[in-house]
């Protein structure tokens, strides 16, 4: 149960964060070089750990876990847009993490 409701959090926020990168979501470069220093600002090292956690787990499941995420955002874009998000945000966050 708690598994679940983390997930659903962190994903969520995960979700939240596509309204931001949606414009350049199918560009080779999505994030800004940047973007790196924002996250540490506003998250440290083990909520971003917990994120990349969580969106890793996401891809052992068919949908993603999208379907428990609960999010205003989630309606506002396909699971397909979704899904190339947590992909794109994952290898980014990862690359982050070792900056830390």
């Amino acid at each position: 149960m708690r598994e679940t409701i983390e997930l659903q959090k962190y994903l969520g926020m995960a979700v939240h964060f596509v309204y931001y990168h949606h414009s350049k979501l199918h560009d080779e470069k999505v994030f800004d070089d940047d973007y790196c220093s924002h996250l540490k600002k506003t998250g440290d090292k083990e909520y971003w750990e917990k994120m990349y956690k969580c969106l890793e787990y996401a891809f052992t499941q068919n949908d993603y876990c999208i379907s428990i995420i609960d999010s205003p955002h989630k309606a506002r874009y396909s699971d397909a847009d979704i899904r190339l998000f947590f992909e794109k945000f994952y290898t980014y966050l990862g690359n982050c993490l070792k900056t830390y």
